[in-house]
């Protein structure tokens, strides 16, 4: 029996990748990963029992890649502010470069409402990281957003409209003008 390989199961998984992007989650068949990844049927069934397997994998690889952006993005960053910009900027750069995971994560959260599912890891971190953020902008007189956890969740709500309806190619300055409107409020 063959033993199974971190760098046959990423090339499956990029296989996956390159289908959900042009075609939808039920069109997408097992036949057709494992033709682009270039195996056969029973090696792509014995790194993934099922679609659903492969697409959570898939979401999961993602979620992990997010958080790391998030995190690096955030300790490059000196001040509060800079954080914030750095934070909506690594956001943006993340699903523009990998547009067909914005699509995967609302298929999944309309599909799995009431169980967790891989991305609920990125959704807490971010939540997590901005607060913080926030908590050290006030400490350090930068701003004071009153209430952290509804700002928190504000900006990642107005992010994901941004992603979902903004301007293509994105706005100069967008990062900047996200965080400024959060801060400042959008009246002026």
């Amino acid at each position: 029996m063959r033993t199974k390989t971190p760098q046959l199961a990423d090339r499956i998984l990029e296989a996956a990748t390159r289908l959900f992007a042009r075609q939808r989650f039920h069109e997408v068949r097992m036949d057709d990963i494992a033709t682009e990844a270039d195996v056969s049927k029973g090696t792509l069934y014995s790194y993934f029992h099922d679609k659903d397997e492969l697409y959570l994998a898939l979401l999961a690889r993602g979620s992990d890649s997010l958080v790391a952006a998030l995190q690096r993005a955030v300790e490059q960053a000196d001040s509060a502010r800079g954080k914030l910009i750095a934070f909506v900027q690594a956001v943006v750069t993340f699903f523009d470069d990998e547009p067909h995971l914005f699509d995967l994560v609302q298929v999944v959260e309309v599909l799995r409402r009431s169980e967790e599912f891989p991305w609920q890891e990125a959704r807490d971190v971010a939540v997590q990281l901005v607060h913080q953020v926030f908590d050290e902008g006030r400490r350090r007189g930068e701003f004071r957003v009153a209430d952290p956890e509804l700002g928190a969740l504000l900006l990642l709500g107005g992010l994901r409209s941004v992603l979902r309806f903004g301007k293509r190619p994105r706005p100069r300055r967008l990062a900047e003008r996200v965080v400024e409107s959060i801060l400042g409020g959008v009246a002026e």
